[in-house]
């Protein structure tokens, strides 16, 4: 753990002088493409870490690149971007280190870029990202966490859609809501070429537009209880038509999580629903960082019953940190103003102990979490192992290199 420690400490060093001391929109930059570099390369060069790694990802890699015809390719249950990506990447290497290193880039800049576009508090964001164990599950579920990173960009065109509804009636809205609903529906096809669960969000494209109130709370609750108590007998309906890998023979189906994740899950939700009205002051849209809070903590939830669903969470739940830097920069603009009026007069008022509550519950919370995620370690992160420092390395790499050469010398027309 020692390893991810250091990350996270160099990190938030490097944060807290580019992003909070005479901070720029430039210093956010570099903060981000810090993050990136380091991020990434962490990931990049990991050896058999994150469960899927050695059990899924290397030898898929290893048998594709040993399949001329592709048939191995063709009849598994890969969806058709992954495929063509792992057939690219097969023709550049036959390294199979070179999957992980692909991989890692894509899915740590698009998700250092919404960062960049659209959280206010970069240092917050990546934080979170981290001690939220969102970084560990990129590590483990590729696939999801990939065609999720795509699918964060789906929240920002569904904020436009809910501005357009909100500014007229549906009927004469619909026309110029148009484009950036297929937008959203462009992005979901293309996050599904990687994992089919990202088609979910065509129907939550209506039921996003629904605002998170007490009332509305109170149902969604029921509903939850109501399918947490019965997902047995819906998975088997579901299973029974589609994805029956997944049936309840399964192992991941047999196996839950802890409650610790979706309490953690739950806290972040109540943050930003209690935080509601300061999230939407600068834009009401922001309220769909609470509708996304929700349904991920919904589906953390059913990771109890079974480990597989807690994979749904992944749709919603990246864009998390984002929201909480929100609710923070907005709570440090109220601080900012009452600041002055402290030092006249010292006095604990709301938005100042808010405020303090918040940052201490964020960094508390988050490194008290982040300590027990990897203690408990479901996402097979520990030990950290680099694949430079591997023994059979070197020698793997020699044998590519003479099979390499002996292919090329074979269409050349030499023998040995």
């Amino acid at each position: 753990m020692t390893a991810y420690y250091m990350v996270l400490l160099g990190l938030t060093l490097c944060g807290s002088c580019l992003c909070v001391i005479k901070r720029s929109r430039l210093k956010d930059g570099i903060f981000l493409a810090i993050s990136f570099v380091v991020l990434a390369t962490m990931s990049a060069i990991r050896y058999d870490v994150g469960f899927d790694y050695s059990f899924v990802y290397a030898p898929a890699f290893y048998r594709i690149i040993n399949d001329p015809t592709g048939y191995i390719l063709a009849q598994s249950r890969w969806e058709p971007g992954f495929r063509l990506l792992v057939s690219i990447m097969a023709l550049v290497s036959s390294n199979f280190q070179t999957f992980f290193v692909v991989t890692s880039i894509l899915i740590i800049l698009l998700i250092m870029l919404y960062f960049w576009l659209y959280s206010p508090n970069p240092l917050v964001s990546v934080f979170l990202f981290i001690t939220l164990s969102h970084y560990y599950c990129s590590m483990n579920f590729i696939r999801q966490t990939l065609a999720a990173a795509i699918a964060m960009f789906t929240l920002p065109l569904l904020k436009i859609i809910l501005d357009k509804l909100r500014e007229e009636d549906v009927i004469r809205a619909l026309p110029g809501a148009l484009p950036f609903i297929g937008g959203y529906l462009g992005l979901v096809l293309l996050a599904s070429s990687f994992h089919m669960s990202t088609l979910l969000l065509i129907p939550f494209l209506v039921i996003n537009l629904i605002p998170i109130n007490k009332y509305v709370l109170s149902f969604y609750a029921l509903i939850a209880t109501a399918i947490y108590f019965n997902t047995n007998t819906i998975i088997s309906l579901i299973t029974r038509f589609w994805f029956q890998y997944y049936a309840l023979d399964n192992v991941h189906m047999q196996v839950g999580f802890a409650p610790t994740f979706t309490i953690a899950a739950v806290v972040v939700f109540l943050i930003l629903f209690v935080g509601s009205n300061i999230l939407c002051e600068e834009d009401e849209g922001n309220r769909l960082y609470v509708n996304y809070a929700f349904f991920a903590a919904f589906f953390i939830l059913m990771g109890i019953r079974h480990s597989v669903l807690d994979r749904m969470s992944l749709l919603f739940v990246l864009v998390a940190p984002v929201g909480i830097s929100i609710l923070i920069n907005g709570l440090a603009e109220k601080f900012r103003q009452e600041w002055y009026i402290w030092i006249k007069r010292p006095m604990i008022t709301k938005s100042i102990a808010v405020f303090a509550a918040l940052i201490f519950g964020v960094f508390g919370g988050g490194l008290v979490f982040h300590h027990y995620a990897l203690t408990r370690d479901h996402h097979g992160v520990v030990p950290y192992q680099v694949i430079f420092r591997q023994e059979f390395y070197p020698y793997y790499v020699e044998y590519l290199r003479n099979r390499r050469r002996g292919v090329v010398m074979e269409q050349e027309g030499y023998h040995e």
